[in-house]
Parts: structure tokens; C-alpha cells; sequence
């Protein structure tokens, strides 16, 4: 098992660094003027972001509970806790997808940033949920090759 469960650490150190990720980024993403405490926001989308925040918290809690509690299955906790990191991603995604049916977009007037990136001369602007929700998808994929490979 020790050979085995040592084959194993470096998926696990990806799929920690998302769930860590996705259980801190929002906390300081979205728990300021630009979302929980947006004044043009009404007060329900406020009780509705900071819920979304503390859930996806706990389930991360839980990923990293699996990832790195010892186990007889460890396996199957390895293999869950990625598709628990999945399930943000893909639930991110089909948000994206569909917000022409709820009116939505990736951000609002006062909210944060986009991230702006140069090449050669000419300026991109990438939203930051979907740059980090990219990221995510590529490194936890990479991980989930890794750890079908150990």
C-alpha cells in the first residue's frame, strides 16, 4: 500500500490545491462590496452568494478530508475527491452555458477585474471565473491522468 499510496501524492497535492482553491478563493472573491455586500445586488442574490460560498467551503473540507485521511479504500477516496472537484467545474460550465436563460453574465459594472494579458501587442481580456475555472479543469484532468497511470 505505502508504494502505492506515495504513486498517488502528487494527484493528490493537485486535487488539494483546487479544493483548497475553491474553498478560499471565493471567501475573498465574494465576500466584499463586489458581491455578498454589492449595494446594487438585491439582498436575496446576497443570501443566495455567500450560501454558494460556505457549501462549496464544506465540500472542499470534505475533498481534502479524502485526499488525505488514511483509508483501506484510499483509492476510491482519491478517485471521489476528484470528481467532487469536477462537479464545481462542470457546474461552472454549464452556468456559463445557460446564462441567456436566467439573464446572467460573468461579471457586473463594480465587480472584480478581468485578467489582461498581452501577446504580441495585442490586449485579451479574460474573465477571471473562467480563467481560474480553465486552470482548474486542465490541472485536476492532468491529475486524474496521473492517477490513473500510478
Amino acid at each position: 500500500m505505502d508504494a502505492l499510496y506515495d504513486q498517488t501524492l502528487v494527484p493528490r497535492i493537485i486535487f488539494s490545491f483546487i479544493g483548497f482553491a475553491i474553498a478560499v478563493g471565493p471567501m475573498f472573491a465574494d465576500f466584499n462590496k463586489t458581491h455578498a455586500t454589492n449595494p446594487a445586488w438585491t439582498p436575496h442574490a446576497r443570501f443566495h452568494v455567500v450560501w454558494q460560498v460556505l457549501s462549496q467551503a464544506g465540500v472542499s473540507m470534505v475533498i481534502l478530508f479524502l485526499l488525505w485521511t488514511p483509508s483501506p479504500d484510499y483509492i476510491t477516496h482519491i478517485w471521489l475527491a476528484a470528481i467532487l472537484n469536477y462537479i464545481w467545474m462542470t457546474s461552472f460550465f454549464i452556468t456559463l452555458s445557460t446564462m441567456s436563460i436566467f439573464d446572467g453574465a460573468l461579471k457586473d459594472v463594480n465587480g472584480i477585474k478581468p485578467f489582461r494579458f498581452n501577446i504580441f501587442g495585442k490586449i485579451y481580456l479574460v474573465d477571471t471565473n473562467l480563467f481560474g475555472a480553465t486552470i482548474f479543469v486542465l490541472l485536476n484532468s492532468t491529475g486524474v491522468w496521473l492517477l490513473a497511470n500510478a
